[in-house]
């Protein structure tokens, strides 16, 4: 069952229908968000019941803008946890700092979530062929080499 209602712009805020297939806003090119309809997901939904549901990104199923589950698209992204950091809080000055641990997903990175989500989406709509940018990750080693 899915709570989505509709798309909507970041930054203008017209809305799409989010049955169909759209890039960014017609009107100034930002990005769509997807809007539910919280307080029925809330009735339906209550926090215990996803407890029992396996740990990973499809246990949030519900609050996700995929409606065939047939269709996802998965490498198993499992759910990350927050780690409290004491030694490094201490030295910014701050009571409790937490880091989310991303290298437990398939990719190392936080990205593998939406990638799977945009992928399960495009399967949905039939899309079979798609261009997904990212950024290179260039660092100095000792010797002057990048990569």
């Amino acid at each position: 069952m899915s709570f989505v209602t509709h798309l909507e712009c970041a930054n203008c805020g017209l809305h799409y229908d989010a049955d169909l297939v759209h890039n960014l806003c017609s009107a100034c090119h930002r990005p769509l968000w997807v809007k539910y309809d919280l307080e029925a997901v809330r009735r339906v939904l209550p926090k215990p019941q996803l407890s029992g549901r396996p740990a990973t990104l499809w246990r949030y199923m519900e609050l996700l803008p995929i409606k065939d589950p047939g269709k996802i698209v998965s490498l198993t992204e499992t759910i990350t946890p927050l780690l409290e950091t004491r030694r490094l809080g201490r030295e910014f000055g701050v009571k409790h700092l937490f880091v989310k641990d991303e290298s437990r997903l398939p990719t190392g990175s936080f990205k593998a979530r939406g990638m799977a989500l945009a992928l399960s989406k495009a399967n949905e709509f039939g899309i079979t062929k798609v261009a997904a940018p990212t950024a290179e990750c260039t660092t100095a080693s000792p010797r002057g080499f990048t990569g």
